[in-house]
């Protein structure tokens, strides 16, 4: 009996250690619940990171196949651009005051920014993988795939010499969130280097896509792996927590009229109405 008990005790232990979130993410379906609300039109093949942009009033998408989609709210094309190599984007994001897109090629580790007017690539940041005199903090995989830098935010601050910085998340090796440093302003050069300010205190295993939301001042962010959505302050405090929905959440986006998108890697993107 004393063993049996034991043994209980020492199970539900290990049970409460391990607890998922209880609480739903709270939203609306805008078609058949479970069934509708997918306003990819165009087929999209792995989309891996979506970006509203404030500006244009549309939502940018990035693909594993290195294609990268303008649409409307409702899904319809605006414009699509394929780049010669397929590189692996991941994330993207927007700079509200200059409408310049800021792309991840994961495995490079590299961000190119990007003129949606001109479409064309106008400068490209490597990111340096040192860390608090780490020299490969980002672990470099050279014998399999390197499963580095997954999604990208941008946070404006106008006392900031660089107008804001970017926050990412790492996939593994380590799985962090990082708020990283891109010479947008100080630097002119076709390639400069980004590099590592901090890294957030709280952990999230595969932080495969954010967004900031400049109403709440938190950043959003989601993890595919388990479907967790998660609400942090700038300082790394989790703020909420949620049990989320979708698969293969790769990235999301906030519209002005509070409709959350997702960019499902196993194809298609998901629109409901945000209710928190």
């Amino acid at each position: 009996m004393i063993i049996l008990s034991a043994f209980i005790v020492s199970f539900i232990t290990c049970s409460l250690g391990k607890k998922s979130p209880t609480i739903a993410f709270p939203y609306e379906w805008l078609d058949k619940p479970g069934f509708g609300g997918d306003i990819d039109q165009q087929g999209i093949i792995e989309p891996s990171g979506i970006c509203f942009h404030p500006i244009r009033k549309t939502l940018f998408v990035v693909s594993d196949e290195g294609g990268l989609y303008e649409i409307e709210t409702d899904g319809t094309p605006v414009s699509s651009v394929k780049f010669p190599e397929d590189y692996d984007f991941e994330g993207v994001t927007v700079h509200p005051q200059t409408g310049f897109l800021y792309i991840v090629v994961e495995g490079d580790d590299v961000i190119f920014e990007f003129d949606p007017d001109m479409k064309v690539v106008t400068r490209i940041f490597p990111v340096n993988r040192e860390y608090r005199g780490i020299p490969n903090f980002l672990q470099k995989q050279e014998e399999e795939y390197d499963n580095g830098i997954e999604s990208i935010t941008f946070i404006p601050d106008e006392n900031h010499p660089e107008g804001g910085t970017f926050y990412m998340g790492n996939q593994f090796d380590p799985s962090c969130i990082m708020e990283v440093l891109i010479p947008i302003k100080s630097s002119q050069a076709k390639t400069t280097e980004a590099r590592i300010l901090r890294v957030l205190p709280f952990e999230l295993k595969d932080p495969s896509g954010m967004y900031y939301d400049p109403k709440t001042g938190f950043l959003n962010v989601v993890n595919d792996s388990d479907n967790i959505f998660v609400e942090l302050t700038l300082s790394g405090k989790m703020v909420k927590e949620y049990a989320f929905l979708g698969n293969n959440q790769e990235g999301i986006a906030l519209d002005d009229d509070g409709y959350l998108y997702i960019a499902q890697d196993s194809g298609g993107i998901i629109r409901v109405k945000d209710l928190r």
